[in-house]
């Protein structure tokens, strides 16, 4: 492997100084504790850089010989864990989609950690989210209105009409869910639809600008059925295979989320179902192209629109989507108090003004003119959504941030419901 290449990971501080590498997607179970030095080499590892090319940096940087030993030595030890683009890694990565393909559903993977995985201690935890935000009890039958953070657009007084589109936090439970409770108490009181289109966000590259999967979801409250009627009805709209990139469902949790809170605020509706969508950046901030000039997204989303039209009333969309995140966390060296956390709610609150407002073009707009320095995780999920919803009225129903003062880091997330 002259010209070695790192697969897209997760990379973190460490204790003692290390960073440390995982695999997001899960091919690979094995954590990799990498000194600078070592870490310096394997940013290097982008298919582009011979050994010899690396060889050469690590000089320039360090001051020191490195011999080519030591660098293949590290590129076996990669490779070995599957860190690599290899056939090796490729061979895994088939086999791998091929169980995921095979199970009877996708598991609850962040059940014990987001939030708890025996039924009466998630229901407890879950209850009192709701009871502090306002919303439904998974217990009761009784609906009750969810906070009001927001007011419609146009703020006519009058009610706001059946839900069409929800948007709620992805960010995990223990931290957003009052947020969550907003946004699912919204949906229990005001859609009528049997199948919720969830559109998440893949924080992994994938090939296909949008991952399907037909998987029914398991969650700690019980099964949540994929519609594959729709999921097939969807698939035979479009050329691409979609599908190709299912393997990223298997891990990720902004669809999980979703579908945990489904099941919560609808107990023992067998006839609710999710159709899971996993959207992907191919980073148009940086360039001002929105993703509505790719074929591939027209493609996906003209089928998904005719999809959703023909089931009317029946359906739902969710968007499961965070915010800013900023601090030292996403690599911004900066000191995170009462007023950077104000400058950050302004900024936010303008560009969820053009949310509100359904205003795809007017949203991309602003991620771009700021280079998205805010790196905004949302981005494909909520342009997807307001492209396919249209006009009508919308709130906010919370906004909120999530500070962890240790790190100078802050994630932002929002709840809002778009009516018919």
């Amino acid at each position: 492997m002259e010209y070695p290449k790192l697969r897209p990971v997760e990379a973190f501080p460490a204790e003692n100084g290390t960073i440390c590498l995982r695999d997001p997607v899960g091919v690979s179970d094995k954590l990799v504790f990498l000194p600078v030095e070592l870490y310096f080499i394997v940013t290097l590892f982008d298919g582009n850089h011979s050994i010899l090319d690396i060889q050469a940096a690590y000089t320039r940087r360090f001051g020191d010989l490195l011999f080519s030993a030591r660098v293949r030595d590290l590129v076996d030890k990669l490779d070995d864990c599957l860190l690599l683009e290899s056939g090796r890694f490729e061979n895994a990565r088939e086999k791998a989609l091929e169980e995921y393909r095979a199970a009877a559903s996708r598991p609850a993977v962040h059940a014990g950690h987001a939030y708890e995985r025996e039924r009466g201690a998630l229901l407890g935890q879950l209850d009192g989210l709701f009871g502090a935000g306002g919303g439904v009890s998974g217990m009761d039958e009784a609906r009750a209105p969810a906070s009001k953070a927001g007011g419609l657009r146009p703020d006519d007084g009058a009610a706001p009409g059946r839900l069409i589109a929800l948007i709620a936090p992805h960010i995990d439970p223990r931290r957003g869910g009052e947020c969550y409770a907003a946004s699912y108490g919204e949906l229990a009181c005001r859609s009528t639809a049997k199948t919720f289109v969830v559109l998440g966000i893949s924080h992994v590259q994938t090939e296909r600008r949008f991952a399907l999967t037909a998987k029914d979801f398991e969650t700690p409250l019980g099964l949540l059925h994929a519609d594959r009627e729709f999921i097939d009805c969807l698939s035979r709209r479009v050329g691409t295979d979609f599908t190709a990139d299912e393997l990223v469902h298997r891990s990720e949790h902004s669809v999980e989320f979703q579908a945990l809170f489904l099941r919560y605020v609808y107990p023992g509706r067998e006839e609710i179902r999710i159709v899971p969508i996993l959207c992907s950046s191919r980073d148009e901030a940086a360039t001002g192209r929105s993703p509505g000039e790719d074929p591939e997204f027209r493609e996906f989303a003209g089928a998904l629109g005719q999809t959703l039209s023909e089931r009317g009333d029946d359906a739902c969309l969710i968007a499961g989507v965070d915010l800013s995140h900023l601090g030292r966390r996403f690599g911004q060296n900066l000191i995170v108090d009462p007023a950077f956390l104000e400058k950050a709610e302004r900024e936010d609150m303008a560009m969820i003004e053009r949310i509100i407002d359904r205003d795809a073009g007017g949203f991309f707009r602003s991620i771009h003119e700021e280079r998205d320095r805010r790196n905004v995780c949302g981005v494909p999920a909520i342009y997807t959504l307001l492209t396919l919803i249209g006009a009508g009225r919308s709130r906010l129903l919370k906004y909120a941030q999530a500070v962890d003062q240790a790190a100078h880091s802050v994630v932002t997330f929002m709840a809002a419901a778009f009516y018919a």
